[in-house]
Parts: C-alpha cells; sequence; structure tokens
C-alpha cells in the first residue's frame, strides 16, 4: 500500500485488541464499528471512500477521524484515499462470530419460497403469483385466478352483451310487398318477369316478392369464440365443483350458474361455438372489449410453471430480519409435516405488483391448527386484544405457538454467543406481562430463543435439563443444518395439546 506522500498513515482501532492498526494489517468483520484516524492538518485535502461512497469524518486535535459500521454482508470493499494523489486499497470484509454468510442468505431465502409453495398448494390460499407455460390440466394456481379475476371477465361480458359485435348480412327471401324496404335493379327486373295484381297498372307489383333482404347478424368468429370459450370455461368450473375443499366447491358452483346465466343472451341464441384453431384477429388485437376478453382467456391457461415471490427484499443488511422470517418459515414447515396444518391462506396477500408473502415486521401472520391451535408470526399483544393483553406496553414476540389455552414463545436472536443470557433475560417480559383477559392469569407457559450462535460459551442454556428445569432456553439452528431437538419439542407441544382435548 502506497501511502500519502507526507507519511501520515490512516489507521483503524481494532475492537478485540483495541490497538490503533493499518489498514492493510487490519481484519474487518461484519456488523462492527471501527474507528478509524488519520494525522492531517485540516488544511490539507483529503477524502476517504469505500466502495465509492465517502464516510462522514471530524476534524480533530489528532487529525481527521471517523466510524464506520460495517454492514451484514461479506465480501471485497475498496478503500479509496484522495489526497495529493488518488489511493485505492482493497481488503476484505469477513463474516462474523455467527457465520452466516452469503450463501446462508441465499439458501434461507430459498428455504422460505420453497415453504411458502407448499404451504399453497397445501390450502390453496388467494394470493397472486408469477406464472408461465401453456396448461389445460386444472390446478389451485389456475383457481386463484379464476376466483381472483372473475368479476373483470362478469366486467367484459357485460360490456359485449350491451353491443356485440355484428355484421350486414344480405339474402334472397319471399317477402309482402308491403314489407319491402329496398328497391333495386335485380327487384324491378324480377317484377317484370312475373307480374301480378298491383297497386298501378303502369307497375304491377304481385303480393310477394323474391328480393334481397339485409340484416345484422351476430354470427360473426369473435361471438362464436366468446361462446366456446364460455363452454370451456363451464367445463373447468365442474371440475372444480368436484375438489374437497369446500370453499372452492362453493364458490364454482356459483361462478358455474352464472356462465349458464349468460349463455342464455340473445346474441348467442341459435349460435354455434366456433370450431378449429382461434386466432386473434383484429377485433380481438384491436377491441378495446374483446381485447380484454380475449387476454382474460389466454391468461386462464399459463399455469403450467409459477411461483411465488416475496412481498418485500430484504437487503443483506438485514439479516437478521431474514433470519426471524426463515425461522418461522421452518417452524411452519415443523407443524405442516406433523400434519396438523389446516389453513396458510393468511401468509399471504394480494399485491398489484404480485409480491405475495406477507411475513413483515409488527404486521401478524397467523396460520390454524388441528384442535384450535394456531402459529402466528409477529402476534401482537396490547391492552385491547381479544383473549391475551398486557398490562404494561404493548408486546409482538416474533413466533407465538398458541395450543390448549397456553403460548409457547419461540423468539429468533440473531446474536453473538456472549449476549445469549441477555437475550434469553428479555424473555422474562412475555412470561410475566402477557395475561388472560378473562381471569388475569399467566398463558406463556415456555419461552425459548433460537439463534444460529453455537452456544459455545453458554452451553448449559441449549442443554435439556435447563429447559425442562425452568420452561425456557435456547436452540441452535442454521442453514443447512437441522435441529431434531426443536422439532421434536414442537410435535410435544402439539401432541400434549392433542391428548389434554381428548381427556376431556
Amino acid at each position: 500500500m502506497a501511502l500519502p506522500s507526507s507519511g501520515d498513515k490512516l489507521e483503524f482501532l481494532c475492537p478485540d485488541t483495541r490497538e490503533w492498526t493499518t489498514l492493510e494489517s487490519m481484519r474487518f468483520e461484519e456488523a462492527k464499528t471501527y474507528r478509524w484516524r488519520i494525522s492531517l492538518p485540516s488544511d490539507v485535502p483529503f477524502k476517504l471512500l469505500m466502495n465509492a461512497m465517502p464516510l462522514p469524518m471530524v476534524h480533530t486535535e489528532y487529525g481527521w477521524e471517523g466510524e464506520w459500521m460495517t454492514p451484514f454482508q461479506s465480501g471485497k470493499v475498496i478503500f479509496t484515499i484522495e489526497q495529493e494523489e488518488r489511493i485505492t486499497v482493497p481488503a476484505y470484509l469477513y463474516p462474523d462470530k455467527r457465520k452466516l454468510t452469503e450463501a446462508d442468505y441465499e439458501h434461507m431465502i430459498a428455504d422460505i419460497l420453497a415453504e411458502a409453495a407448499a404451504c399453497f398448494q397445501h390450502a390453496g390460499a388467494f394470493l397472486q403469483f408469477d406464472s408461465s407455460g401453456f396448461s389445460r390440466s386444472a390446478s389451485l394456481a389456475q383457481w386463484d385466478y379464476i376466483d381472483r379475476s372473475f368479476y373483470r371477465l362478469q366486467h367484459c361480458f357485460r360490456d359485449i352483451q350491451a353491443e356485440p359485435l355484428r355484421r350486414l348480412r344480405s339474402s334472397e327471401q319471399w317477402v309482402r310487398r308491403d314489407k319491402v324496404k329496398h328497391v333495386t335493379p335485380q327487384l324491378l327486373a324480377w317484377s317484370q318477369q312475373h307480374p301480378g295484381s298491383g297497386m298501378s297498372a303502369d307497375m304491377p307489383v304481385p303480393e310477394m316478392i323474391w328480393t334481397s333482404v339485409r340484416e345484422d347478424s351476430f354470427q360473426v368468429y369473435e361471438n362464436q369464440v366468446v361462446l366456446r370459450q364460455l363452454h370451456e370455461l363451464q367445463h373447468l368450473l365442474r371440475q372444480y365443483r368436484s375438489v374437497p375443499i369446500e370453499s372452492i366447491r362453493s364458490k364454482a358452483g356459483f361462478y358455474y350458474d352464472r356462465i349458464n346465466y349468460w349463455l342464455r343472451a340473445a346474441f348467442l341464441r341459435g349460435m354455434k361455438p366456433h370450431d378449429g384453431p382461434v386466432i386473434v384477429s383484429q377485433a380481438f388485437r384491436k377491441h378495446p372489449v374483446y381485447r380484454n376478453w380475449y387476454s382474460w382467456f389466454h391468461q386462464l391457461y399459463q399455469f403450467n410453471e409459477y411461483a411465488i415471490g416475496m412481498k418485500n427484499s430484504i437487503p443483506l443488511k438485514d439479516t437478521y430480519h431474514l433470519y426471524e422470517i426463515w425461522v418461522f418459515m421452518k417452524l411452519v414447515r415443523m407443524v405442516r409435516e406433523h400434519g396438523v396444518v389446516l389453513d396458510t391462506s393468511d401468509l399471504f396477500t394480494l399485491e398489484q405488483d404480485g409480491l405475495v408473502l406477507k411475513l413483515s415486521e409488527k404486521k401478524e401472520s397467523r396460520i390454524r391448527l388441528a384442535g384450535g391451535a394456531t402459529l402466528a408470526y409477529q402476534r401482537t399483544f396490547t391492552k385491547a386484544t381479544q383473549d391475551y393483553v398486557t398490562y404494561t406496553h404493548g408486546m409482538i414476540p416474533d413466533i407465538v405457538l398458541e395450543a390448549g389455552g397456553k403460548l409457547y414463545i419461540f423468539d429468533p436472536k440473531y446474536r453473538l454467543d456472549h449476549n445469549l443470557p441477555m437475550a434469553l433475560g428479555e424473555m422474562h417480559k412475555y412470561r410475566d406481562g402477557i395475561i388472560s383477559k378473562a381471569d388475569g392469569g399467566k398463558v406463556v407457559d415456555e419461552v425459548y430463543i433460537i439463534t444460529p450462535a453455537p452456544g459455545q460459551e453458554n452451553a448449559h442454556l441449549f442443554g435439556d435439563e435447563y429447559r425442562q428445569q425452568y420452561r425456557m432456553g435456547a436452540y441452535d439452528l442454521k442453514p443447512e443444518a437441522a435441529n431434531p431437538e426443536l422439532a421434536s419439542k414442537i410435535a410435544e407441544i402439539l401432541d400434549h395439546t392433542k391428548s389434554s382435548l381428548l381427556q376431556r
């Protein structure tokens, strides 16, 4: 490293050794704050940048000083020193002792989305998602599209019924002479060849005349396609009326009856549905109503592949927030594999941009389990909540399992090993501060923290003896590392609740 020509050097204060160390000798770790300094007069030009972003600094008796807080992200960083000349110094940001790397971040995202997809398939939640690929087979993704957008199809049909496309057609037929509206050269020629009793001697007109009659007809290609698509939608709705999910069956029956009503529209009477491949006509491309109708049915079959996204992006610096969501989805998987999940639709939401997983801070999401149990993310307790209240201030534990009238709190803590006792001590506010609204009794039976820390400094918090004696403790959980003890604990709570209900 070539330092400025004045001989002054840039130094960082190492948090572990409490010694000032030159930049080339520093080992930076994520999630830490580093002080830096350089001995320069205030009139000497100087600027320090990290990845092209200037770092804040103040001038002191020593020289220029400042602080830099490293993000929750490992990788290469570039320091730029601008003085008499511009110097770039590469450095590396190492993971901290929690050891959640960028690969762990990607693994957690994959786990969250995989479990979200499993929950969607399990309960048929009503949400929006990305999809692709043509398929005529029925699926929960296709049903969700029908249910969410049927109102648009209804509006389109109402507009088509009000002003359907029509075409003026001419046909030759016998017509009474008083019904003739257009006199053509062909009519005059025919009347001369077929004289009869007329209204005057100069122009004898027969009683019945073979002439051309022009009338509006709804027998156009686009209307025939509309009729065919309505029959196809009816066929799909018959399938959905036979699924085991009651909410889908009832709605499918309602939509089926609505299609039957549409098929009785006047402009569809006597019409035959289009037979053969459907092509995009000029009306389907440019007519504002028929274009929307065609687009709705085109999207109806685009569910060969679909993927669920997250409502919000989570930057690497917010790894602690991602860890909370990941732990919750791991617990969701545990209860789902235990066979007690009834409804997961509250995990999802309909957004204009198609982002669907709505787990976020201070917004409660709850899934229903068998036996009246629930598993909630960010469940809120205040003086005004329905069943359980707090008598001090509002509390929002990260994960709450309610079973058998008791609450079991699991709080993910992205902490270092030596901070775990303090993190576990924070759980006492939940244990003592959340009470039953009916009788004022305590309802939080057990509290646990979940952490990626290995627990080497506080191994007793992770032991069965400690957890059984105090009904609190810690579980370690990291990406790509299963924890059968935590899964067994969840199963134990649910099985105990089930047996208690059977005894009643």
